[in-house]
């Protein structure tokens, strides 16, 4: 990918499966706990990596810078992680513990973000296999508290853009993450849209979603019309409520 960098596969969970179909092959592993904490003096962690599949599976373990500019989740190559053992081989219904060391001091101020990808190494089909072999890819997000106490700081706004689509824009001016749970934007006539997905919203990022207009005026302002409109949803920090000022591409 381009200036060795990778778009993550899975934002939301800490984990993305691979749905497979009948014509398709892949491994079936897991891995627990789902997130890493750097705090204090803590700069080791480990977690468990399971096959539970009925076939040996080849893993690769990787750590990867996280940032989320214009509002995407992006990885880059990163000598942050160490990584212990980076690749290793799981025979059916066996399990790897996996070490991370982080190699590098706190930020003063802000949070640090790293994912752990921990990816199958495809493995030659059998020669009687007819379809397509997937490699399934698990995210898991890493987190470096900085050495000064912080707070996630979400601000919303909204705007209704050119294509008549609704964007919903949440940016955090703290210096820790933010986890959005969910959230739904509702107007006096009822509920306009929702999100029911897990998100991430870094320190200094911003994170966007685009509901495209269900309304069938396109374009029109009367789509949208100029009420007020309220933001619900609930983070990591518990429940919230917000108005919106809908502004206009």
């Amino acid at each position: 990918m381009p200036r060795h960098s990778h778009r993550t596969l899975a934002c939301g969970l800490a984990a993305c499966l691979v749905a497979l179909s009948p014509a398709a092959l892949a491994g079936t592993f897991s891995i627990s706990p789902l997130r890493v904490d750097f705090a204090g003096s803590t700069r080791t962690a480990a977690l468990t990596v399971r096959n539970e599949d009925s076939t040996a599976v080849v893993v690769q373990a990787e750590g990867m810078a996280w940032s989320q500019p214009d509002g995407e989740d992006t990885l880059a190559v990163s000598r942050d992680l160490l990584v212990s053992p980076a690749v290793f081989t799981l025979p059916p219904g066996a399990q790897q513990l996996v070490r991370v060391a982080l190699r590098r001091a706190p930020d003063t101020a802000s949070e640090l973000s790293y994912r752990l990808i921990v990816q199958e190494v495809p493995q030659a089909a059998a020669p009687e296999f007819n379809g397509l072999r997937m490699a399934l890819r698990l995210s898991v997000p890493v987190f470096v508290a900085p050495e000064r106490p912080g707070a996630a700081a979400l601000n919303w706004s909204a705007r209704h853009d050119a294509d008549g689509a609704l964007t919903v824009i949440a940016r955090n001016d703290g210096t820790t993450h933010a986890r959005v749970q969910r959230f739904r934007v509702r107007n006096d006539a009822g509920l306009v849209v929702e999100q029911p997905s897990l998100a991430y919203v870094l320190p200094g990022a911003i994170r966007h979603w685009k509901f495209a207009d269900s309304s069938g005026a396109g374009a029109d302002p009367v789509a949208w019309p100029p009420v007020p409109y309220r933001l619900e949803g609930v983070t990591d920090r518990g429940a919230f409520a917000t108005e919106l000022l809908l502004t206009r591409d």
